[in-house]
């Protein structure tokens, strides 16, 4: 009878698992182009200045305007192009943006390759590399194994990458849909107790932890809180309640 109740109870945690990757998987999504924007601020702001680099800008900005009235085909060619000639931070920015518009027109295999090829690329500022590991992991979340998604994510969690968060984050989920839930308790108990992560990651990190039967608890004394944590405790408990509820 006890084995009934706990696949019961499985059963339960794998529905509200699934709820909360419904609602957070579009946000995953939208890292990389939240990560692009980023970037193309970056390296616009820094070659300003530079005369030598407005015709690459000039490149890189009609490439994106062709992306946005339709023309992707032709805006996948021109980055190409582009990522291929320039000796300037237009060369990462044109095969980030190569990689998202050939996933936007449905080519994730291509979008994938393009990711590799930056990761793999050592004239690159490790920012981008870490970057395109990331998006490259994220492009895999729903078509790999948990194994090939961690290869790629390796260097970021090992290191101290800007990204290592996200990368935790990604890890994690990935551990879960292959059905490792004790190695995604551990990478999301990690992430709420991580007071580098962004508060907001972390909020999403204790709200998964919680419905895979984790101690929030004992996670949050694990690390440094800040200063909104205990608000936002407040907030992420209130739900994760509600939702048991609801079941």
């Amino acid at each position: 009878m006890a084995d009934i109740f706990r696949e019961v109870d499985e059963d339960l945690r794998h529905e509200r698992y699934l709820k909360l990757w419904r609602r957070w998987r579009y946000w995953l999504l939208g890292v990389g182009v939240a990560a692009l924007g980023a970037a193309v601020a970056v390296v616009m702001i820094a070659d300003a200045r530079d005369s030598a680099r407005e015709a690459e800008g000039r490149q890189f900005a009609a490439a994106m305007a062709g992306i946005e009235s339709g023309r992707g085909a032709e805006a996948v060619e021109q980055l190409a192009v582009l990522a291929a000639d320039s000796e300037t931070g237009y060369a990462a920015l044109a095969r980030l943006a190569e990689a998202d518009a050939r996933a936007g027109r449905g080519d994730i295999s291509g979008a994938i390759f393009v990711y590799d090829q930056i990761a793999a690329d050592s004239r690159l500022d490790p920012l981008y590399r870490d970057l395109g590991a990331l998006l490259a992991a994220q492009r895999l979340i729903d078509r790999a194994s948990a194994a090939e998604v961690n290869q790629r994510l390796a260097p970021l969690l090992a290191g101290h990458s800007p990204w290592r968060p996200l990368a935790t984050e990604l890890s994690a989920i990935a551990e879960l849909r292959a059905g490792n839930q004790a190695a995604a308790r551990g990478l999301f108990a990690e992430l709420v107790s991580d007071p580098a992560a962004p508060l907001g990651l972390r909020q999403r990190a204790a709200e998964l932890l919680m419905s895979l039967g984790g101690d929030l608890e004992a996670a949050l004394a694990g690390g440094a809180q800040s200063a909104d944590w205990d608000d936002a405790d407040a907030g992420v408990s209130d739900d994760a309640a509600a939702g048991s509820a609801a079941e």
